[in-house]
């Protein structure tokens, strides 16, 4: 049996009821000094920035990594345009139709790299991973995974993703072309992947609720197109795909800041990875939005009160 859910439901809500004073204004992470422009969408980030980011990467260290007992890598994060194909964020060559209700084209927001002057390097064009975990697929292509006693566990938090986003859209540590994330991968059975989305979910849940945010975990979207036989409907709470977490900001409103997902055996099956002995195998991510995070916590409790994390 299904559960009929629609996307932005709310899950759960944590933390009594923000007052939405009207004479709230949007917090300005470049006027209180913790971000500078650099380009249109791309900053750099200031002592003071750095000192509250560095508090986030050693709090998922505490609250998710090592309870969760995740390995810690560093992914490429470029590849080359086969590998965005396979894994749908371009369009298949030969026209083969996605899910309909996917709102809108990767291809507008990828950016590329390609040489820029003739050297014996390679030829090709790559394309920088908007998503931070394509390339964690390619890397296992082909390859027979032994998930007998422990699923795959990878963490990743090692450099930018970039995304060419609208101009007029841009907002200084909330929607930017280069910005920062925590990236936390699983591969193993189906049980194994819901397992180990779930207590993501909690661990990150729970840094939230030692900061005081008032947030709420909804029904989000997948990042992935998906063909019509790959739409998976959930039976349960536990194994709805995509949970989104959002934190309330005072002038801003319920910014998303962590997506959660189980993508089923889709991207297993694209790029051909099998179990060890004879299982289909799942993956699924849960991602944190690490400027989104240091907005937050600003717009929540200002630049010189921040709590201690």
């Amino acid at each position: 049996m299904t559960l009929s859910i629609n996307r932005n439901d709310v899950i759960k809500e944590y933390g009594s009821s923000p007052s939405k004073d009207g004479d709230d204004m949007p917090i300005d992470l470049i006027a209180m000094g913790i971000l500078k422009e650099f380009t249109q969408g791309q900053h750099v980030i200031l002592p003071k920035g750095m000192k509250i980011l560095n508090g986030f990467y050693d709090a998922l260290q505490r609250y998710v990594v090592k309870p969760l007992n995740f390995e810690e890598v560093a992914l490429p994060k470029m590849a080359p345009i086969e590998t965005f194909k396979k894994a749908s964020l371009v369009d298949f060559p030969d026209g083969r139709q996605r899910q309909s209700s996917f709102p809108w084209e990767w291809d507008q927001y990828l950016l590329t790299a390609q040489p820029f002057g003739e050297t014996e390097g390679v030829k090709e064009t790559y394309i920088l991973d908007p998503l931070q975990c394509t390339v964690f697929y390619q890397f296992l292509e082909g390859e027979t995974v032994d998930v007998s006693n422990n699923p795959i566990k990878w963490y990743d938090r090692s450099g930018p993703t970039y995304r060419n986003e609208s101009l007029d859209s841009l907002i200084p540590g909330v929607k930017q072309r280069e910005f920062h994330r925590a990236e936390f991968i699983f591969l193993g059975t189906k049980e194994q992947v819901i397992q180990t989305r779930e207590r993501a979910l909690k661990q990150i849940e729970s840094l939230c609720q030692s900061l005081q945010f008032h947030y709420r975990v909804v029904v989000g979207g997948s990042c992935h197109r998906l063909e019509d036989h790959e739409v998976r409907e959930p039976t349960s709470l536990e194994d709805i795909p995509v949970k989104d977490i959002e934190i309330y900001c005072p002038g801003y409103g319920y910014l998303e800041v962590s997506g959660n997902a189980i993508m089923g055996n889709v991207l297993t099956s694209r790029f051909s990875i099998n179990g060890s002995e004879g299982e289909e195998l799942w993956s699924g991510c849960s991602g944190v939005g690490l400027d989104r995070m240091v907005y937050a916590l600003v717009s929540n409790y200002g630049a010189r009160e921040l709590p201690a994390f």
